[in-house]
């Protein structure tokens, strides 16, 4: 364990996990106590997972001491997220890269594979879409770019099913991203969406970084309504550029975007951030167009530290309509009574403008350095 790149947040308690897999359940556990929910529901969902998370969920956190993962600022492989709208909190997340050590690129890519199949065998997960479009991420040479797959687990407050989640590296082969994903969203019945987000962009090329292809997701659901999600990164344009990707999505509203960013950046402008925004287009069946569009605002490194981060991302929370008094709880969780000079906010999230909600998202937490 290291002091810098783990830190144990304020909800841990008196008690300092010494792996990854009791870190996840101790977090859990502490985002009830710390924000009134129910431990019926999630504690044991949150344990269940941990048991399927493999042998290095249960290693010494001192074993990936340098190891780097692509998952959060801060290189470890776990980061939590809580999303807020006018109903109270509406989901706890935890993203991770499923490890196997020897860290290696072609290790990681047969952990997050096996993982997958374990989510199937002990969650029911539906692995049908993964199935059809798995070949396109797997590779026979050395696997490509700073990840092969990451998994998010949501799990719910309301006593519902988790919802699990996969994201795949469109580069991780070598080949084009932009050209996997049209592969991907044509094998998925899809395509004409696709075709939707090309001429939006007027043919442009969708691995230049303007309105580069980062992530495909998948929802591992068999659900109607399950989503296959294509991330853009915005390296270099302005808020109102970014705003304007996001209008092909049939729940876009012109200028929240604008807002959002105009919030955060507070007088900087965006295409002068260190890490870009991205945008995550949504696509489901029986539609010509994406379904819905998320703006994600990278907190760090563009912003100094967490108690500016937790200033400006209240005025979203404002925007979403959410508690107050909950937003705060949960500030307090990750950074205790003195945020300054902390860097464990990460990200935030905007979407669904005519219902929205704001997410946060959380390192396992550096302290700051830049003024």
């Amino acid at each position: 364990m290291t002091t810098l790149r783990f830190r144990p947040w304020p909800l841990a308690g008196d008690r300092t996990p010494t792996s990854y897999g009791e870190l996840v359940n101790i977090y859990f556990e502490g985002a009830c106590r710390h924000l009134g929910l129910s431990t019926a529901d999630m504690v044991p969902q949150a344990r269940a997972l941990t048991s399927v998370l493999g042998d290095w969920a249960a290693a010494p956190l001192s074993n990936f001491e340098n190891y780097t993962s692509w998952v959060a600022n801060n290189g470890a492989p776990l980061e939590f997220s809580f999303a807020h709208s006018a109903s109270g909190v509406v989901g706890v997340r935890v993203l991770l890269e499923a490890l196997r050590e020897p860290v290696t690129p072609r290790s990681r890519q047969r952990e997050g594979h096996a993982f997958t199949l374990r989510l199937a065998e002990e969650f029911g997960v539906h692995l049908g879409r993964y199935r059809e479009i798995e070949d396109l991420f797997r590779c026979a040479d050395e696997p490509r770019g700073p990840f092969s797959s990451m998994h998010a687990a949501e799990l719910s407050p309301k006593g519902e099913p988790p919802l699990f989640k996969l994201y795949l590296n469109p580069g991780v082969t070598g080949a084009s991203p932009a050209a996997v994903t049209a592969e991907v969203l044509r094998r998925l019945g899809l395509a004409e969406q696709w075709e939707a987000v090309v001429d939006h962009f007027r043919g442009g090329d969708l691995d230049a970084p303007e309105h580069e292809v980062a992530l495909v997701g998948l929802d591992l659901s068999e659900s109607p309504d399950a989503r296959v999600k294509v991330y853009l990164r915005h390296t270099g344009v302005d808020a109102e550029g970014i705003d304007r990707a996001g209008a092909v999505a049939a729940d876009h509203r012109a200028g929240v975007f604008t807002e959002v960013i105009g919030v955060i950046a507070g007088g900087v402008p965006v295409q002068r951030w260190k890490k870009a925004p991205m945008t995550c287009l949504a696509f489901q069946p029986g539609r010509s167009v994406p379904a819905s569009v998320t703006l994600y605002c990278p907190l760090e490194p563009n912003i100094v530290d967490d108690e500016v981060s937790a200033e400006r991302v209240s005025l979203l929370m404002d925007m979403a309509g959410a508690d107050p008094a909950l937003y705060r709880a949960n500030v307090a969780a990750v950074c205790g009574p003195e945020p300054r000079g902390l860097r464990r906010l990460s990200w935030v999230a905007y979407k669904n403008p005519a219902a929205p909600v704001c997410t946060v998202y959380a390192g396992l937490g550096s302290p700051g350095g830049e003024a």
